[in-house]
């Protein structure tokens, strides 16, 4: 029910700007759009300073530690020499490395099958994080409009997405944390019977 509250919300604010509310019978009506402020991501992320960041060389235990210690639920990967994005490591890997714990995985069909196969013996045997890590994550740039943002992680599920230069330099996160703190700041700039009927329980 949250999701479904979640995408309804997403496409109100960032889909459909909107300039005529009114508000009757628990219904929410919503107007003509007409033209809003352009949100960027460079305004709603958190920044790289904010953020935990591992390295390929660290170890599965060292980024199980350095997650459970902060409280997160995955971390990017980057170079640390040049900052450059190579990952994202969340505990969904680890689940896949402690189900996998044992297995006998069948190397046949496909060559995409086969693939995957071999990803997922990699991250079962792996004890560094570049081999746990998901390679090549989906990224966007800090010109990048919150709507924009909004849709793909919408469309993709995402928890979590990776801001990064042109340069492949990782610059911060955008979460699904940022985007709610977002539309919540949307929601105070409406009249007040429009954000009464938006968050009340």
């Amino acid at each position: 029910m949250k999701s479904v509250i979640f995408a309804s919300l997403l496409m109100t604010f960032f889909v459909q700007p909107t300039a005529a509310f009114s508000v009757g019978n628990n219904r929410v009506f919503v107007g003509t759009p007409v033209h809003q402020n352009r949100r960027l991501v460079d305004d709603c992320m958190t920044d790289l300073s904010s953020l935990c960041t591992l390295t390929e060389s660290a170890t599965v235990d060292e980024a199980v530690h350095m997650l459970l210690n902060l409280d997160v639920s995955g971390a990017p990967v980057i170079n640390k020499d040049t900052g450059e994005l190579l990952g994202i490591v969340s505990t969904f890997d680890f689940l896949q490395q402690e189900a996998g714990d044992g297995a006998l995985l069948p190397i046949q069909g496909t060559m995409e099958n086969v693939k995957d196969y071999l990803n997922q013996a990699k991250k079962i045997c792996a004890t560094r994080v570049g081999d746990l890590m998901t390679p090549n994550p989906i990224t966007m740039n800090l010109g990048d409009s919150m709507r924009n943002a909004a849709i793909l992680m919408n469309q993709k599920n995402l928890h979590r997405l990776p801001i990064v230069e042109k340069d492949g330099r990782l610059v911060g996160m955008l979460t699904s944390s940022d985007i709610m703190g977002d539309m919540v700041r949307e929601v105070r700039s409406l009249p007040c019977a429009v954000e009464d009927a938006l968050l009340s329980p």
